[in-house]
């Protein structure tokens, strides 16, 4: 069996500035903590992180965010965190953050799409918005729809509260977010383990994200509340 186990500056060691990162969580809740301490210590610069939302203030991508390491962040949700109103509108050249906005369940599905080879999605959300804004347009009978193009990354850090040693990996709660997809979405994925066992000992039934889509695996990964 291939030996997946790293530390977290190991598993990040190819994480090289202008990168483009899928992160998991959801207002950090599902965030790998300690990879996000690794590439904020690694000091990477020019990052863009795909995420559903900035994190909050000393949490989750917030960490990276403050830090100056993000350059654009592609995400639904960043009211929680007041970092990236200020980033996007400070005069800073070096210091200004690009923004796209996507809507929740679109995000989701870029991500899926791009995990699952697909050329886009047809969806009505945003028909008639901003969202719409230098996308095409298709109509199908009488309803229009937008073309949501794929995501996908080089790297995907995702967080697991039991994975195995050949990455099967199960989620706990809420803390599952966007990490399933994103693990599908990414040419080299690393799971943040809160508990690392042995090959055999999770159930098959419980699986959620197949060993086969995980190169890297970093045990210590903290409780979410702590």
């Amino acid at each position: 069996m291939i030996d997946k186990i790293r530390t977290a500056e190991e598993a990040i060691a190819d994480i090289q500035d202008g990168a483009t990162i899928m992160v998991g969580g959801f207002m950090a809740c599902g965030t790998p903590e300690i990879l996000i301490d690794a590439l904020v210590e690694k000091g990477v610069k020019g990052l863009t992180i795909i995420c559903n939302d900035a994190g909050v203030p000393g949490r989750g991508v917030g960490k990276l965010l403050s830090n100056g390491q993000i350059k654009t962040l592609i995400a639904s949700h960043v009211g929680l965190n007041p970092e990236v109103a200020q980033r996007m509108n400070t005069d800073v050249a070096e210091d200004k953050l690009e923004c796209i906005l996507v809507p929740q369940g679109t995000l989701a599905e870029r991500i899926r799409a791009g995990g699952a080879g697909l050329g886009g999605f047809l969806t009505p959300t945003g028909v008639g918005t901003i969202v719409a804004e230098g996308k095409q347009i298709i109509r199908v009978g009488e309803k229009a729809f937008l073309l949501e193009e794929p995501l996908k990354a080089d790297f995907a850090l995702i967080r697991g509260s039991q994975t195995d040693k050949f990455g099967n990996t199960t989620y706990n709660g809420t803390t599952r977010t966007f990490n399933p997809m994103m693990a599908t979405a990414a040419n080299y994925v690393i799971v943040g383990a809160c508990e690392l066992v042995e090959v055999g000992e999770i159930d098959p039934n419980n699986v959620v994200t197949s060993g086969i889509f995980v190169d890297a695996i970093v045990g210590g990964e903290k409780p979410w509340q702590i």
